[in-house]
């Protein structure tokens, strides 16, 4: 990565007149303040914390809820087993042995109450089922997340380690270099892609996660179709890049913009564990999903508006 850099700086140096200058000198300030500032990465570290806390409180939950549902899946295990081996013949005899037609239809009562009962113990099952899947899910979000946030924290040290003894002004610079060369041009290639394909489809991000009654754009879909690392949570989305020796981690919201839209709007960025410039970041635009597209579909009726959960963002009726 180092190859070439001593070319790179003596460009940089001569061309004073160029606004590539001009963009590298504004980032190049900022840099000088961080390189050695332990406390711009007071964020991350403090996102490490709680995603652990996350962690060690979903653990014993998780454990809770696959207790509970073993023991209400034997006993439904037992009771299909018991309705099968009954089978629809006996049932008939039994109606088949009543007398009187208002015998007839009490056993006939009885046996519709009994399979409803069962239907609906199935169904809480179900739901249960369902519960512990996303809380696994959430977990398994965290832990993916917490990794990535210490792998964006170890390329500080590595950074450092690499360039021992080097002033502050040149390890900002080799961070400039590298930003501009290697990163910046491709991640908002990537950027922009992301944002064409929610624009293009945004109803099918959400009709991909669909139930009965609601709607949501889970993080799968958007992973599935981009060369980015996205980890949607209720309080922040976050945005990975990585390469070999490069590592960025975005983190930004999706709130509503004035074009009857939302969009992911980007608040801070993390290279290589060293916080990236406001101005770098302001040239960052996270995708955008148009609120007409979402309209469109069966069950979403009146004002709506996108919430943000630990892997996806729901959409959410303001009547309800």
């Amino acid at each position: 990565m180092r190859k070439g850099l001593l070319v790179a700086t003596m460009i940089v140096l001569l061309v004073t007149a160029t606004g590539a200058y001009a963009h590298l000198t504004g980032a190049f300030a900022d840099f000088l303040v961080t390189v050695n500032d332990e406390s711009t990465t007071e964020k991350l570290k403090q996102e490490v914390d709680q995603t652990k806390e996350e962690i060690t409180k979903l653990q014993p939950k998780i454990a809770s809820m696959e207790s509970a549902y073993q023991a209400n899946q034997k006993i439904a295990v037992d009771k299909l087993q018991f309705y099968s081996e009954l089978g629809l013949d006996t049932w008939v005899n039994l109606l088949l042995q009543e007398q009187q037609p208002v015998d007839i239809l009490g056993s006939q009562w009885l046996i519709e109450r009994n399979l409803d009962a069962y239907m609906h113990e199935l169904d809480e099952l179900y739901l249960k089922y369902k519960q512990l899947v996303a809380t696994k899910e959430t977990l398994e979000g965290h832990q993916r997340l917490l990794a990535m946030i210490e792998e964006n924290l170890q390329a500080r040290g590595q950074f450092l380690s690499d360039n021992p003894g080097l002033p502050i002004d040149q390890l900002a610079n080799y961070l400039d270099i590298d930003w501009m060369a290697e990163v910046e041009p491709e991640l908002l290639r990537i950027l922009a892609h992301d944002r064409e394909l929610t624009e293009r489809e945004a109803a099918k991000w959400a009709s991909s996660h669909a139930t009965t009654d609601s709607y949501q754009l889970d993080e799968t879909w958007i992973n599935e179709g981009s060369e980015l690392r996205y980890f949607f949570r209720s309080d922040h989305v976050y945005v990975v890049f990585q390469k070999p020796e490069l590592h960025v981690i975005l983190i930004g919201q999706v709130l509503k913009d004035s074009n009857e839209s939302a969009a992911l709007l980007f608040e801070a960025g993390f290279f290589n564990g060293f916080l990236m410039p406001e101005t770098l970041i302001q040239e960052l635009h996270g995708f955008r999903i148009p609120y007409s597209q979402l309209q469109g579909l069966p069950g979403v009726q009146g004002p709506f508006y996108l919430q943000q959960t630990s892997g996806a963002l729901k959409i959410r009726m303001e009547n309800k």
